[in-house]
């Protein structure tokens, strides 16, 4: 599809005074932060400290949040969602109940969903130095630098413009508004969203490669998002038409590729859903042997992982059947291991847990192993494992 301009002729709609008017605060009124990744920050409102932003903290009139590297979702109400790409700035300016929600975006890029099961919901407002953004059922991403303000609409209408002076842009279009002056509203059209290969119904292997064609594009923009939430799982600017999908849980996922333009702007997207369903496998326990005995308070366990995208960890206890855990080592997708505490002397059995999609588990069945007090190591010795080193493994995320 060619970015040409609109042919036919746009209504021109009229804005209320209080879009030019200065904010009213309302302390009092809060909204949420869905989720956050990488490192965000928050000025409160009258505040000059810049404080961590993390999920489920509140937000209040007057805060601005910073994304720098990271990414975020507020919430602004049950009906309408913004998502912050990295390096940008926006400060909550409006929550009253009985009045629409306004943010100001003082640079970057924002996400928005409005969506409401009411016929008419109060609208959204998304205002920049130059220009204002709202509407009632929509999805589209405004995106504000010193050269213009930019907005693309993919689902409904929004009306965007300065302010008195908006035009209402349907889905599959682009508006930008100038800093230098100029109060016109320039209209083109969305580039076609890419073809995307069809993937399998059910992905019971990680990484998993997505290709597609389309026009010629400088970049593209892989989104994924969790199906039942609508979480924003991760966004990548890709240079030319694949890319491997890995490290994700087990559960449902959309996934959405965009072309990019020039100034980073994407155009329509493509969308397909994705259902991963990894399975977790059995480890085969390596060293030490069954009954084996060690007179070394850290010693080295090995095994082989048999599935795909796994981690794993071993546990040991002082009891078959493990109900008194001693001590694990870390999770990570390794073959061999330490305990992350010393052994004392004694009778212990060890496993290996293996776990794959963030939600499926498997077990080995334990081995004995007995601790004798650290004494010079006899490698002559059938089933002694004195004298290994291993490096220990590092912490790969919030694994129980």
């Amino acid at each position: 599809m060619s970015d040409t301009l609109i042919r036919r002729p746009l209504i021109l709609l009229a804005l209320t005074a209080s879009l030019a008017a200065s904010a009213t605060y309302t302390a009092a009124e809060t909204t949420q932060v869905s989720y956050t990744t990488g490192s965000v920050q928050l000025r409160a409102s009258q505040a000059e400290r810049l404080v961590p932003l993390d999920r489920g903290a509140p937000l209040r009139v007057g805060d601005e949040i910073m994304s720098g590297a990271g990414t975020a979702t507020i919430q602004l109400n049950e009906d309408i969602e913004l998502r912050l790409f990295p390096r940008t700035r926006l400060q909550i300016v409006e929550l009253a109940p009985e009045s629409p929600p306004r943010v100001r975006l003082i640079e970057g890029k924002v996400h928005a969903r409005a969506q409401s099961g009411d016929w008419n919901p109060l609208p959204v407002y998304i205002e920049t130095a130059t220009s204002v953004a709202l509407t009632q059922h929509s999805t589209f991403t405004v995106q504000a630098s010193v050269e213009a303000t930019l907005v693309r609409v993919t689902e409904g209408v929004v009306d965007f413009g300065t302010p008195g002076k908006a035009q209402r842009i349907p889905a599959g279009y682009r508006a930008s508004v100038g800093t230098d002056g100029h109060t016109g509203v320039t209209i083109r059209q969305l580039p076609d969203a890419p073809d995307i290969a069809p993937l399998p119904e059910v992905v019971s292997t990680l990484p998993l490669e997505v290709t597609w064609h389309g026009e010629a594009a400088p970049a593209y923009r892989l989104d994924i998002f969790e199906t039942a939430s609508g979480e924003w799982i991760g966004s990548r600017e890709v240079t030319g038409n694949r890319f491997d999908i890995g490290l994700l849980d087990n559960g449902g996922y959309q996934i959405q590729v965009a072309a990019l333009d020039a100034n980073g702007l994407a155009g329509m997207p493509a969308t397909v859903p994705m259902e991963v369903r990894l399975q977790a496998q059995t480890a085969t326990l390596s060293y030490p042997t069954p009954g084996a005995s060690a007179n070394d308070d850290m010693p080295e366990f090995r095994w082989q992982l048999n599935g795909e995208n796994e981690i794993a960890r071993v546990e040991v206890a002082s009891d078959r059947n493990f109900r008194n855990v001693i001590t694990t080592s870390e999770w990570a997708p390794e073959t061999q291991a330490l305990p992350s505490r010393p052994l004392e002397p004694g009778l212990y059995y060890w496993r290996v847990v293996t776990e794959a999609g963030g939600k499926s588990v498997a077990t080995t069945e334990p081995r004995a192993l007995t601790i004798y007090p650290n004494r010079i190591a006899t490698p002559e010795k059938s089933g002694d494992v004195s004298g290994q080193q291993v490096t220990s493994i590092h912490d790969r995320g919030n694994r129980g």
